[in-house]
């Protein structure tokens, strides 16, 4: 450039391998304060296994009113919500761990380490072992 010369431009484009999710970013923003409070809850329990009865007794409303109010607020239920944050905070572990996936699944909170490979798959499309070994090959 100093000299005039301007070589052939190009953009490069790096993939992100994973997403990383700050914990003021963990939770949902919403303007329904019991749906906040409800998701407060379960980002900071989601490790003892904790129920949609938790949740209720969290918040003064029905299961009903819970459910709907949630379904509008994050587009899903509040069980999905909270397995799905499990099966999110799994994968997470897997990364950042060395430790064996039975291990991983008793200390996220799983009850059955021999269901959650199945489990995981439904969701992530891939066994944890190769979950683990895509994304760590990736880094």
């Amino acid at each position: 450039m100093i000299t005039g010369k301007i070589g052939v431009q190009y953009d490069i484009y790096v993939m992100p391998t994973q997403i990383v999710e700050r914990q003021s970013t963990d939770i949902a923003s919403t303007s329904d304060r019991y749906i906040a409070k409800a998701l407060k809850f379960i980002h900071q329990n989601i490790e003892k296994r904790i129920t949609v009865k938790d949740v209720l007794r969290q918040v003064p409303l029905s299961r009903r009113a819970l459910e709907m109010r949630f379904q509008e607020t994050t587009g899903t239920g509040v069980y999905k919500y909270i397995y799905n944050l499990q099966i999110e905070k799994f994968a997470q572990k897997l990364l950042d761990s060395d430790k064996t996936i039975f291990e991983i699944a008793i200390e996220s909170g799983f009850e059955s380490s021999k269901n959650i490979s199945r489990q995981f798959k439904q969701i992530k499309g891939c066994t944890p072992a190769e979950y683990r070994r895509r994304h760590l090959s990736k880094r």
